[in-house]
């Protein structure tokens, strides 16, 4: 239960974290994809959580139902996450905008050996903050019914 509340946050905490930061400011972007590539990968990937306080605006609103709204909630599940599954990764696999709207298709894995969950987590971006966040994620079966892969 804990794994799936956790990876629902998927994006959805991704804006929000505690604990290890970036060195110096964050980059200038040229568009919102660029802005959340960068927020995702340093978050999920390289688990710099300072850029949640960098790049999260400070009225964010979370759609994702196992968690608060806001930009301290957001930093407490996420910090709790990465404590919790510090091997954990979310690889972008397809990255999307329309408007101020941002969508990142990604394959989130607790561990090396985690068959994981894919998962689309979308981010409203306003005035170069994320400000609002929706996911929506899916285990990844050992078996599918058809040859094709998540991604």
């Amino acid at each position: 239960m804990f794994k799936k509340k956790l990876l629902t946050l998927s994006l959805g905490l991704l804006l929000c974290g505690m604990g290890s930061g970036t060195a110096g400011a964050a980059p200038q972007f040229k568009n919102n994809k660029e802005l959340a590539a960068y927020f995702w990968n340093q978050i999920f990937n390289e688990h710099h959580t300072a850029v949640i306080d960098e790049l999260t605006g400070d009225s964010y609103i979370q759609h994702s139902p196992g968690f608060k709204d806001g930009k301290q909630a957001f930093k407490e599940g996420i910090a709790g996450f990465l404590k919790e599954f510090p091997e954990s990764t979310a690889e972008i696999k397809h990255l999307g905008a329309d408007g101020d709207l941002v969508f990142i298709h990604n394959h989130i894995k607790l561990n090396s050996q985690d068959r994981g969950q894919a998962a689309v987590d979308i981010f409203r971006i306003k005035k170069g903050k994320i400000v609002e966040h929706w996911d929506v994620i899916q285990d990844i079966p050992e078996k599918a019914e058809n040859s094709n892969t998540m991604f």
